[in-house]
């Protein structure tokens, strides 16, 4: 560890912290048996305390209890009840050393690989979130933790959003929020999304690439606008309009939209159906995980 080379320089001191530790390596030991590693957790001091007792040595304080639950991380399946006790020494290790980023970011994952607990994930992802501000990949990991595990494209979506504005994100971040607000039936917001990436692109390959996907997302916007304004009619009638120019006869629509890709809408009233001429298939997001 970097920061453990740092202080491994200064020897009197180091030697100080080391005997503060030998305590606490009593508590560790039985963790380090191949079982009920995480549940001798119990028997570690709280956070805060630890902070303190460090004596200025959080760092590496942070790196030798990391050490220990990497150990644990290397597992292929944890219990529940284990995953509480990685939970807790992860929440140890980032009060001790709140700019810890790689405790948030592997112990983020490790809550919902090794073990089902995204609430927990989520805990840990927002304190990192809250202490490193700068950290786009924490904002990231708990956009797909609201995705992937609790399902809640929209926040999944904010998320997202939250990431791609921190400096050094990924450009396709932009896209990724917008692709998830679509998933949550928030076509407008993708939109927007997109309209400002366009707007702030100077690449020409990357602004026509943009362009070709803000029109099918103002297509898809449309579409679902149409099925909206359709079930409105047919709730009021108790049937399917004639054809899309009855939802402006009966004033549930000022006008028709335009077609953003210059096609038209295509609307079946035995169905009460609608679509596009110009889109194959409709907007959706897929690769989603349905459980473990």
């Amino acid at each position: 560890m970097k920061s453990f080379r740092k202080h491994m320089a200064f020897w009197p001191l180091s030697l100080l912290i080391f005997g503060m530790l030998l305590g606490l390596q009593v508590y560790l030991k039985p963790w380090q048996q191949s079982e009920k590693k995480l549940e001798q957790m119990r028997y570690l001091p709280n956070g805060e305390y630890l902070r303190v007792a460090s004596l200025g040595y959080r760092e590496l304080l942070a790196d030798m209890l990391w050490i220990q639950a990497i150990q644990v991380m290397g597992e292929r399946k944890i219990s529940d009840s284990s995953g509480q006790w990685l939970f807790r020494a992860l929440d140890s290790i980032t009060t001790i050393d709140p700019h810890f980023v790689r405790a948030y970011e592997a112990g983020g994952l490790a809550l919902t690989t090794l073990v089902v607990l995204p609430e927990e994930s989520n805990q840990l992802l927002k304190k990192g979130i809250l202490n490193n501000p700068t950290e786009w990949k924490l904002p990231f990991l708990l956009g797909i933790n609201y995705y992937y595990e609790l399902y809640d494209d929209a926040t999944a979506a904010r998320y997202m959003v939250h990431a791609s504005q921190i400096n050094g994100a990924p450009a396709m971040l932009g896209t990724l929020a917008a692709n998830l607000f679509l998933s949550a039936r928030s076509p407008q917001q993708a939109a927007d999304i997109l309209a400002a990436m366009y707007r702030n692109t100077t690449d020409e390959s990357a602004k026509k690439l943009l362009e070709v996907r803000l029109r099918l997302v103002l297509t898809e916007r449309d579409l679902q606008s149409l099925e909206q304004v359709i079930a409105q009619y047919q709730k009021q009638t108790g049937h399917f309009p004639a054809s899309l120019d009855d939802l402006v006869g009966s004033h549930l629509l000022t006008s028709l939209p335009d077609e953003p890709s210059g096609g038209r809408y295509i609307y079946e009233a035995r169905t009460g159906a609608v679509s596009s001429s110009t889109m194959t298939e409709r907007l959706t997001l897929t690769g989603r995980r349905r459980g473990k």
